[in-house]
């Protein structure tokens, strides 16, 4: 049975375009390492993707290496053990520590990663499973999608030039924006997200943003 948070991602995404159940063995993988909250998301929602790729719930070892690389030499390397729990439409991926829950977030189409400075310390069970509960009720359509120079979002154009994304494909900027690229619909590509999100790491070092 859907609680109130979860319901509230629902009313603004719509149920999932794309569904896959999460093995019984992977829930016990992660069991003590993820919040209870999520694998109880994981089991009666599934890892999903929501309005055609614009969010996706995730399995952390797809991502291990991909974390890996970008919070290489940063200080977050050595705070806490994170995993992608998440992700959009645009390669920005939601992590979640072990001890410290929901505090980071890495925009690779933007080369940054977003910390939230009041959120790093050691949370009991409780508030791990309110990180989790908290963040699933907050997402819509507005905070996921993209605004180009115009201020409007451009996923649902994005879709329609280049069709719905695959478990494995993210939408990306060619040239990349941290070339100099712009945020317009005629840049964008249909790309595989880890060969993608790879290239980036490797144009430059992330800038690093707290609030």
């Amino acid at each position: 049975m859907r609680d109130e948070y979860f319901k509230c991602l629902i009313d603004d995404l719509g149920e999932a375009t794309q569904y896959k159940v999460v093995p019984t063995d992977a829930i016990e993988k992660w069991l003590g390492k993820l919040p209870d909250q999520l694998l109880y998301y994981w089991k009666t929602e599934g890892w999903n993707s929501y309005k055609d790729g614009l969010f996706s719930i995730v399995n952390p070892d797809d991502y291990e290496d991909i974390v890996d690389m970008w919070l290489e030499d940063t200080p977050f390397e050595s705070m806490d053990s994170y995993h992608v729990i998440a992700r959009n439409d645009f390669g920005k991926l939601y992590l979640c520590g072990q001890e410290t829950g929901r505090n980071i977030s890495i925009s690779c189409v933007s080369n940054t990663i977003i910390y939230d400075k009041k959120e790093f310390y050691k949370k009991d069970k409780k508030r791990l499973d309110l990180d989790i509960a908290a963040f699933f009720a907050n997402k819509s359509v507005k905070s996921l999608d993209l605004k180009g120079s115009g201020k409007t979002g451009i996923f649902s154009r994005a879709v329609k030039k280049h069709g719905p994304l695959n478990t494995d494909e993210i939408f990306g900027f060619e040239p990349a924006i941290v070339l100099g690229g712009e945020i317009k619909l005629e840049n964008v590509k249909k790309l595989n997200m880890h060969i993608h999100l790879d290239i980036l790491r490797q144009l430059s070092e992330p800038d690093i943003y707290g609030f």
